[in-house]
């Protein structure tokens, strides 16, 4: 009769060992069993794009986590934007254009506090219409934290 009870009271054991933890949820992909959320709710990263000035914006993603979130690198690159016409033409990509180490790296984000990229577009010489501006995070694995802003050329 003891070695049931040793024998169950381990299984009890190891069970507990393996529970699900907790784990950070990226972008909303990860919301519990029912998928529901609204608004800005601890457990995300939450990318966010704004223009500062005329042809300047500014790419955030900010962590809304529980505890830190660690973004593993395959290159000194961190983000990529792209411009792109209305009508989904490229005119630009950042990557196409600029040179990175291939050393790896991490970005290690606190609860509450954001990588951040100041991106200038006045040297694209882009003419008059309308565009759309991608950015998103290079890391090596998981979300890459893409978000888009429409913006006018006069």
């Amino acid at each position: 009769m003891r070695r049931v009870w040793m024998v169950l009271l381990l299984g009890v054991l190891l069970l507990a060992g393996c529970g699900t933890g907790d784990k950070p949820v990226f972008n909303g992909e990860d919301k519990g069993t029912n998928g529901e959320g609204s608004g800005i709710v601890a457990g995300e990263m939450l990318p966010s794009l704004m223009e500062k000035s005329a042809l300047v914006f500014q790419y955030e993603v900010k962590n809304q986590t529980e505890e830190e979130v660690t973004l593993e690198f395959t290159s000194s690159q961190r983000f990529d934007y792209s411009v792109e016409t209305k009508d989904g033409e490229e005119v630009f990509l950042f990557s196409s254009v600029a040179s990175f180490l291939q050393v790896l790296g991490e970005e290690t984000v606190k609860q509450g506090e954001a990588l951040s990229y100041e991106i200038k577009l006045h040297d694209l010489e882009l003419k008059p219409g309308e565009y759309v501006l991608k950015a998103w995070m290079t890391p090596q694995d998981g979300p890459m934290f893409e978000v888009t802003k429409e913006f006018t050329v006069e």
